[in-house]
C-alpha cells in the first residue's frame, strides 16, 4: 500500500477510535514524546495504547468529532514518512479552544506501515478550520 492511501486510512480510523487498528500499525519499539502545559512526557506503546483507552472510554458516549488540519507529509526516505498534523476536537456541537499539533513519523515494514516515533504538541492554538 503506497503511504497516501494509508495515512487516509489512518486518519479514518483512528478518528473512529478504533483502537484495535492503532494497536496493528504502531511500533511495539514506539518512542514517544508530548509537551503539555510545558511539562515534558515521554511513553512508549504500551502506554500510548492505555492513553488511546482511557480517551476512547472517556468520550465514548459523547458527540465528538476529529478535525484533521494536515499542514505537511515529508518523504524522509523511500520507506519513512513524516506527518505533521493538527487535531481539533468538536465536542457536543462546540469547537474546543485548542488543538493538539502531531509530527508523526511512519516506516514502510514489509508490505505495511507502522507508527515508530511520534511528537506532540499539546493544548496549542487551533489552526484555522
Amino acid at each position: 500500500m503506497d503511504f497516501k492511501t494509508f495515512y487516509e486510512e489512518y486518519k479514518r480510523r483512528a478518528s473512529q477510535q478504533d483502537l484495535d487498528y492503532l494497536k496493528k500499525v504502531t511500533s511495539q519499539a514506539l518512542v514517544a514524546r508530548e509537551i503539555r502545559h510545558g511539562e515534558r512526557v515521554d511513553y512508549s506503546y504500551e502506554e500510548s495504547m492505555e492513553g488511546w483507552h482511557q480517551a476512547f472510554e472517556h468520550f465514548k458516549d459523547q458527540d465528538m468529532d476529529w478535525i484533521y488540519t494536515d499542514h505537511s507529509v515529508t518523504m524522509l526516505n523511500e520507506n519513512i514518512q513524516l506527518a505533521a498534523f493538527w487535531i481539533s476536537i468538536r465536542l457536543n456541537g462546540e469547537l474546543l479552544p485548542t488543538s493538539n499539533l502531531f509530527f508523526d513519523t511512519f516506516e514502510k515494514q514489509g508490505d505495511e506501515w507502522l507508527l515508530v516515533r511520534s511528537y506532540i504538541e499539546s493544548g496549542v492554538q487551533n489552526p484555522p478550520i
